[in-house]
């Protein structure tokens, strides 16, 4: 390039501008090295990089802390954890369970809320109305899965339930497998845990020995060994007779438990009730066999 008198003048200049502040709005901004914006507040980017809003000296990549007027506002985006990449923040307007709206951030794969104190964040709810159980201890009955009621004297997982609500904080997941009756923890934490379940109305007998109805919570660990079993033992005192004497038997078990991350839980039944050792089948009508599983 030719040089001539304006060249040589505007290349003289261009250190002092590179080097010097710039001011919108303000006839000497400072500090050095800034882009300064006089509004009501100002806006001070220094030579880090760091933004400053009202506040001269930044000292985070956004700085906000300029008193009374030092809030932040952020906003939706229907992008998935994943695009809007680890570290991202949302708001979440319409959550469920009764929250109404917080803060998430992504993780890089899910966005995890910022809840207020004390509200839940894992809710599992089911109810079953069917006889559908898996005998998976030697007992009265072999090993297997039975449709036609709760094999007697045998430990039986109550399987395929209908599955009502699976979510961490409004945002639905898959911690609950309704065909198994599995829950799974995805994070180590104290979780309350309750089932119930009533067998159909029936009669009761001794003739073989107590009468007794069993819940019992189930925890295996992430290599499916058995590390706790927790149990509620419901008994009938007298033989009820012949029929139509028929009552309501059943039972419940409540726990608070510590899981770790990838621990199983997992409700099953042990039943002696019946004039001769056969199945008995459950009260399908609704609201007698449920589970919820909240994470404290």
């Amino acid at each position: 390039m030719k040089l001539n008198r304006r060249n040589i003048l505007f290349l003289s200049l261009l250190p002092n501008l590179v080097l010097a502040q710039i001011g919108i709005g303000i006839n000497n901004p400072s500090p050095a090295n800034s882009i300064e914006i006089n509004t009501t507040e100002k806006v001070i980017i220094d030579k880090t990089g760091k933004i400053g809003v009202g506040v001269a000296a930044p000292k985070m990549a956004i700085d906000l802390r300029n008193g009374a007027n030092g809030s932040m506002a952020i906003g939706m985006t229907s992008q998935t954890a994943a695009e809007a990449g680890a570290g991202a923040m949302r708001y979440n307007p319409s959550p469920a369970i009764g929250v109404q709206g917080y803060i998430e951030y992504s993780d890089g794969t899910v966005w995890v809320p910022i809840l207020p104190y004390g509200k839940p964040r894992i809710v599992v709810m089911a109810e079953k109305t069917n006889n559908n159980s898996t005998v998976f201890e030697t007992g009265l009955w072999p090993v297997g899965n039975y449709t036609d009621g709760i094999p007697g004297r045998s430990s039986a997982y109550l399987t395929s339930w209908a599955e009502k609500l699976d979510s961490d904080s409004g945002q639905p997941r898959t911690n609950f497998d309704p065909a198994t009756g599995e829950f799974i923890a995805p994070r180590s934490g104290v979780y309350y845990a309750t089932f119930t379940f009533a067998l159909a109305p029936s009669q009761v007998n001794t003739s073989f020995g107590q009468n007794q109805t069993e819940a019992i919570w189930e925890v295996r660990n992430s290599s499916n060994a058995v590390i706790q079993r927790i149990k509620t033992n419901n008994g009938y005192p007298q033989d009820t007779g012949n029929a139509p004497n028929a009552v309501i038997v059943g039972s419940a078990c409540t726990a608070s438990l510590y899981l770790n991350a990838g621990d199983k839980l997992r409700p099953f039944v042990w039943i002696n009730v019946s004039w001769d050792p056969d199945k008995r089948p459950l009260l399908n009508t609704g609201g007698y066999n449920v589970l919820t599983i909240v994470e404290q």
